[in-house]
């Protein structure tokens, strides 16, 4: 990308203008690696840490060297709001679990549109870089969905043109780690485990403290932007060997064992069983084993390396020595305190993908939608359009409102429709007029997402999901076809 590589303000990566501290915002500052991020970095820069939880935005506590923001990462506005002042921002999210009560979308397809959001806004807010860590990505050619979405992420957070720096990096060892609380359970659980062949493949796992000073040596360093680093521990160990180095730190004795076939899916299964960690999540990380992701050595993972920790140090500092179980995360402590605040709503994401016809943008695939929905449903539906482009939505015998979908211009372009869900038999009455509709190019064009946003279904909700869900996401997967069948 041939663009002119920004220069960091005032004296260094941490100074602003005048002298005072540079502002970086960082989403996902509530998960593992971002809450140990916003009081590592808090020292030298203004941290702003975003939240869905109102009530941590709100509270003010003066104590609190980090500033909390309430932010709707679905919401190109509030992200847009949300990122200005901003120096620097870090993209931390990762959309493994649902935050709605009823979510119809693939995680990467969550992430690829949240990330879309993300480097819009930090584009328009002139953000000097953006700091992403996702993973490793292996020589072969088989790469798991979730390592495939991460680097979706990376490059959808660049496609407007603010300088991106992504670390990759395998297991990270920290207190309060889910992948690796997961090993944690399971070798605290089980006195035998067997393990499929593909537990013979090889990591670098690496230590919290270590990604921390990664970021720290890349944030506002020009010579890093526009380009992506491996990061890992000292050594290279099989998931074998980790589950080995995991007893032996926890002073159990266990027998661990090859099962030359034992299908993926039961795997998961039975990590799920023991553990209890969220399906979603160890799917993905069963999906990732079966390769080798090694680092490639670069200029970050030689300035990280001489210091770096092993597995067992890392481990050792992330247990409690008297129980053997996982110390949790010391950055958040306060977490349970708003956890009520950020609970599943009785509302609806539904957000699918699409392969877009070359040629074609989204205001093409958003009114060739509400062409061909009438033809689907014919003789039973219909679309009525207003001057303005607003839809409603009908049965024609007897004639039914169900919904109308109010056209935004003022927040449209030919890259992204925007429509309101303003009425309708459907839309719950006295329900906040926060659900919208929208068609959106992502990746340059590649792909649009449909997705619908805060929906409050009108009817009673173990009727919805069994009728009106299953009907719109049978639409939207019919329309995949169709315009996948028009793309080839």
């Amino acid at each position: 990308m041939n663009q002119e590589q920004p220069q960091p303000a005032g004296g260094g990566p941490g100074s602003g203008p005048g002298g005072k501290k540079a502002r970086i915002v960082i989403a996902g500052a509530t998960g593992f690696i971002g809450s140990a991020l916003c009081r590592e970095l808090v020292q030298d820069y203004e941290v702003v840490a975003l939240t869905r939880s109102r009530a941590r935005s709100e509270s003010g506590d003066p104590s609190s060297p980090v500033s909390w923001r309430c932010c709707d990462l679905f919401s190109a506005s509030e992200v847009r709001a949300a990122l200005s002042g901003a120096d620097y921002a870090l993209f931390l999210v990762h959309s493994l679990v649902p935050t709605t009560r009823l979510s119809q979308a693939k995680p990467e397809d969550l992430d690829l549109l949240l990330a879309d959001n993300f480097g819009r806004a930090a584009t328009h807010n002139r953000v000097k870089q953006i700091m992403f860590i996702g993973g490793i990505i292996p020589e072969g050619f088989e790469i798991s969905r979730l390592l495939w979405s991460r680097r979706e992420v990376e490059l959808a957070l660049g496609s407007y043109g603010t300088p991106v720096t992504s670390l990759r990096a395998g297991l990270v060892v920290g207190p309060g780690g889910s992948s690796l609380g997961m090993l944690v359970r399971l070798v605290r659980r089980l006195p035998v485990l067997p393990t499929p062949l593909a537990a013979a493949s090889r990591v670098q796992p690496i230590a919290l403290t270590d990604v921390l000073r990664a970021v720290r040596f890349c944030l506002g360093n020009p010579a890093v932007y526009f380009q992506h680093f491996d990061i890992g521990g000292p050594e290279i160990l099989t998931y074998r060997e980790i589950l080995r180095r995991t007893a032996m730190v926890m002073g159990k004795r266990r027998l661990i064992f090859r099962v030359p076939l034992l299908p993926r899916r039961l795997g998961a299964f039975f990590i799920w069983l023991v553990t209890g960690a969220h399906s979603t999540l160890v799917r993905a990380l069963v999906e990732s084993m079966p390769q080798d992701t090694l680092v490639q050595e670069n200029p970050v993972q030689q300035a990280i390396a001489k210091e770096a920790l092993s597995y067992t140090d890392a481990l050792a500092k992330s247990l409690d020595a008297q129980t053997g179980r996982m110390l949790p995360s010391p950055h958040l402590l306060d977490r349970d305190k708003f956890r009520a605040d950020v609970r599943d709503e009785s509302v609806v994401r539904s957000i699918q993908r699409f392969i877009l016809p070359v040629g074609q943008d989204a205001a093409w695939v958003a009114g060739n939608y509400f062409r061909w929905l009438p033809r689907l449903f014919w003789p039973f539906v219909a679309c009525r359009f207003d001057a303005q482009g607003s839809c409603g939505v009908y049965v024609r015998f007897p004639r039914i409102h169900l919904l109308t979908l109010t056209f935004r211009p003022e927040r449209s372009t030919s890259g992204r429709q925007i429509y309101a869900v303003t009425s309708g038999l459907l839309l719950r009455n006295g329900a906040q007029q926060k659900g919208r509709f929208e068609f959106r190019d992502v990746l340059n064009g590649r792909f649009t997402i449909a997705g619908i946003h805060d929906y409050p279904p009108a009817i009673p909700w173990y009727v919805y999901i069994w009728t009106q869900a299953v009907i719109h996401l049978s639409v939207m997967r019919l329309y995949q076809f169709y315009l996948a069948r028009l793309a080839r």
